[in-house]
């Protein structure tokens, strides 16, 4: 068993933790939940989409537990959920439907995610609802890990989270739909977007400066971020730059910066199951900058012009993790670094920054 710790300043966590359990073999997924919220919904599908592929994603079977308590489940997620090729929605305490402010007499509250395998099952278990912000910024705790069948109760424990629910249906989610309303202000609100931080590039230091005067080791850092950009190098797109002493973060001691195009060396790069270790980090006399060329979108990639690229460190290597720039999940990882004062940027002239949390 693993545990994956999310808060302000090391986000995310809760969404890298399914990376441990989303894999091809996976047969069914059944995921029980207090309040789910379409943002959420969508964040997690679309990250477990991509680490067991669409063909499989489509096939399996799917179940879920969410609750209308408080009114903190939106119609949204509902509508999404049941959407699903395979998908059967369940409704806890259905009968909070008819009640006002949606209150409950007795909360459903178990956040339990479970994949499903031929031998075994994976499972991710914690504080986590199926909403944006405890995917990526809330402070919450997850345990990830796998049991055998044999040694399982996983299917009594998912028995027993099906008392007191009944499956959703057209007439549940429409009578929700038309009762449910967003108020301007909540007691509790399942979904708030994590605030952007205001950062001024001309007032942050170059991430090399601070490294050759001693006071920054990127090898203490487990995530290490960069301001994409145009992405114009190259005409694949795919060619990423990277200050001077990025080689740090990958374990790497190059200092020599001349003229010369110089290979630092071949970080173990993983994207979705996927491994390469032909990826070199080069140094360009030219330009003045280290540089990394990154899968393609047709290799396994993405398209990473205007994004943030964040590279994870983990057993198995750097796990390549990108946001569109303005993401809620960028943003959380700016806002990480920027509490940590690890906001640099990558130059002397330009405005693109960096970050490590």
């Amino acid at each position: 068993m693993n545990l994956f710790v999310q808060n302000s300043r090391c986000p995310s966590q809760v969404l890298f933790a399914f990376d441990e359990v989303a894999r091809p073999s996976v047969q069914q997924v059944r995921w029980a939940v207090a309040y789910s919220t379409r943002s959420g919904c969508v964040r997690l599908v679309e990250r477990i989409l991509n680490r067991i592929g669409r063909a499989q994603w489509d096939r399996i079977q799917k179940q879920f537990i969410t609750s209308l308590d408080f009114g903190l489940t939106d119609p949204g997620a509902l509508e999404f959920l049941s959407g699903l090729p395979g998908s059967t929605v369940y409704i806890a305490n259905p009968e909070v439907a008819n009640r006002p402010r949606f209150q409950p007499s007795k909360a459903y509250h178990p956040k339990i995610y479970l994949f499903d395998e031929a031998d075994h099952s994976g499972y991710v278990v914690g504080s986590a609802n199926l909403t944006n912000s405890a995917l990526i910024s809330n402070t919450e705790v997850v345990a990830v890990g796998e049991e055998t069948p044999q040694n399982s109760t996983w299917n009594d424990i998912w028995t027993e989270l099906r008392i007191d629910t009944t499956p959703l249906t057209p007439t549940i989610l429409g009578d929700y739909r038309r009762s449910w309303r967003r108020p301007r202000r909540r007691l509790v609100e399942p979904d708030p977007r994590p605030p952007a931080p205001t950062i001024r590039p001309g007032e942050k230091a170059v991430f090399w400066d601070v490294i050759a005067a001693g006071t920054l080791a990127p090898t203490t850092f487990n995530h290490f971020w960069v301001e994409a950009g145009l992405m114009s190098s190259g005409g694949s797109h795919n060619q990423l730059e990277l200050p001077r002493g990025a080689n740090r973060f990958f374990g790497f001691n190059h200092s020599v910066y001349g003229a010369a195009h110089v290979t630092i060396g071949l970080p173990q790069l993983t994207l979705r199951r996927n491994t390469w270790t032909d990826r070199p980090l080069t140094w360009h006399g030219n330009n003045k900058m280290e540089r990394l060329n990154l899968p393609t979108a047709t290799q396994g990639g993405f398209e990473y012009r205007n994004t943030a690229v964040l590279f994870r460190r983990h057993a198995g290597g750097f796990e390549i993790n990108v946001a569109p720039w303005n993401d809620d999940t960028a943003i959380a990882w700016r806002a990480a670094s920027q509490a940590l004062n690890t906001v640099y940027r990558l130059g002397g002239r330009g405005n693109r920054i960096c970050g490590l949390f």
